[in-house]
C-alpha cells in the first residue's frame, strides 16, 4: 500500500498537512487589519466602525512538529502535532492564544491507518474543506456567529482511515470519549463521547464527502436525544472555475448551506466568492431571543488571495449579512472555541454587520 496515500487519506480527514520522513518543522505567521461595523443580529445599537490589528484571519497561526518512521514490513508511524498562537498580542488559553490545535499520533499500513490523540473536529475539516475561503475571514464559514455552529476539536480520539476501498474512495471511524473541554466537567454523569463515520472521495476534479456525527454533549438530555450531526460537501474543479457546495445539520442546534466558487486568474492571483446561511434554534440564543422562533442568518462574500512567492501571500475579503432574523449575528474571522465571549479580535459572538481584512501570511 501506497504510504504517501495513506498519508493524504489522514490529512484530509483531520485538516492536516501531510507527513514526510524524519523530523519536520514548520507553521505559520499570518496577520493584518481588520474592520467591521455596522448593527446586526436582534439587539439595534449605535456603535461606531472598529477597526483593528488582527492575526490567523487565512488561517491558524501555529508552529508545528511532524516525524515519521518507516519501521519495516510496511508500517509506518508518524506524529503530528501544532501549537497555535495569536500575533497580535499576548493573548494566552482556548480564545485564540496559545494552545495546542492538534497532536496525533498515527500507524499505517496495509490495513489502513489507525491515529490517536488530539484532532480538529472531523465536520469542521470538512466545512473548511468545501468552503473557497478555507473557514476563515470575514467571509469564512466558520466566521459567522448565527451561520455557523463553530469549529470544534476533540481530545481523546481514536480514529481508522481505511485504505482505498476503490480509486479515490476511503472511509473514516472514529470515537472520542470527551470533546474538548470537557475532561474535567464536574458532573460525572454528563458525556461528551462523540461517535463519527464518514466516506471520502477525492480522484480527478470531483471531491465529496457524507459524514454523520453522534454526539452525546453534556449540554443535552439524553431522555429526549443526542444531536445528530448530518454534513455532505462537494467541490468539482472545473479548470479556470472550482465551483463548492456544503450542507450542515446538527439536530436541536441548527443547520446551514454554503456554495462558493474560486478562480485562479493568473498562477499569482485567485478570486473567491460565497454564500452561506443559517438557522440556529432560539434556545441557544440566551434571554434576548424569542424562545419560541429559530434565528436566520445570512452571508455574502467576496475575497482574493495574491502569491508573492511559494510560502508568502497577501489577501483581502470582504463580507455583508444580508439577513439577520431574530438571531445575534456578528462577524468573526475564525471560529477556535465554539461559545466563547465577545471581544475585539474577533472571536467569540463577533461585531458588526459588514466587514473586511486584508493581510499577508507566511508559511515555513
Amino acid at each position: 500500500m501506497n504510504k504517501k496515500l495513506l498519508a493524504v487519506a489522514l490529512a484530509t480527514a483531520f485538516a492536516a498537512p501531510a507527513m514526510a520522513e524524519g523530523v519536520q518543522i514548520y507553521g505559520a505567521f499570518d496577520v493584518g487589519v481588520l474592520v467591521r461595523g455596522g448593527n446586526e443580529g436582534l439587539v439595534k445599537d449605535t456603535r461606531d466602525t472598529r477597526s483593528t490589528v488582527s492575526s490567523g484571519m487565512n488561517g491558524h497561526n501555529f508552529i508545528g512538529f511532524k516525524v515519521s518512521e518507516d519501521l519495516g514490513n510496511g508500517l509506518t508511524v508518524s506524529g503530528d502535532a501544532q501549537f497555535g498562537f495569536t500575533l497580535d498580542s499576548s493573548a494566552l488559553g482556548d480564545a485564540g492564544g496559545f494552545r495546542t490545535i492538534t497532536s496525533t499520533l498515527a500507524l499505517s499500513g496495509d490495513f489502513g491507518t489507525v491515529v490517536a490523540g488530539k484532532t480538529g473536529g472531523a465536520r469542521a475539516a470538512w466545512i473548511k474543506k468545501y468552503d473557497p475561503f478555507g473557514g476563515f475571514g470575514v467571509a469564512g464559514q466558520l466566521s459567522s456567529t448565527g451561520i455557523g455552529i463553530g469549529e470544534a476539536y476533540a481530545n481523546n480520539v481514536v480514529a481508522w482511515v481505511t485504505p482505498e476501498i476503490f480509486p479515490g474512495l476511503r472511509g473514516l471511524a472514529a470515537y472520542t470519549s470527551s470533546l474538548d473541554q470537557q475532561d474535567s466537567y464536574p458532573n460525572k454523569s454528563a458525556t461528551g463521547r462523540l461517535y463519527a463515520f464518514a466516506a471520502m472521495y477525492d480522484a480527478g476534479p470531483l471531491s465529496f464527502v457524507l459524514n454523520y456525527e453522534n454526539l452525546e454533549h453534556i449540554s443535552t438530555d439524553a431522555k429526549t436525544g443526542f444531536p445528530q450531526i448530518y454534513t455532505a460537501g462537494a467541490s468539482y474543479d472545473l479548470g479556470m472555475v472550482k465551483v463548492y457546495g456544503l450542507y450542515d445539520l446538527i439536530t436541536k442546534y441548527g443547520q446551514g448551506w454554503q456554495v462558493g466558487v474560486s478562480s485562479p486568474v493568473t498562477d499569482q492571483l485567485t478570486l473567491k466568492a460565497g454564500y452561506s446561511t443559517g438557522t440556529r434554534k432560539g434556545y441557544l440564543r440566551g434571554a434576548l431571543a424569542d424562545q419560541e422562533n429559530d434565528g436566520k442568518c445570512s452571508k455574502v462574500g467576496v475575497g482574493l488571495t495574491y502569491a508573492l512567492s511559494k510560502r508568502t501571500t497577501v489577501y483581502a475579503d470582504a463580507a455583508t449579512l444580508t439577513e439577520a432574523k431574530r438571531a445575534d449575528c456578528g462577524l468573526n474571522v475564525n471560529a477556535d472555541v465554539i461559545g466563547a465571549s465577545g471581544s475585539s479580535d474577533g472571536y467569540g459572538k463577533g461585531y458588526g454587520a459588514s466587514g473586511f481584512d486584508a493581510g499577508i501570511r507566511h508559511t515555513f
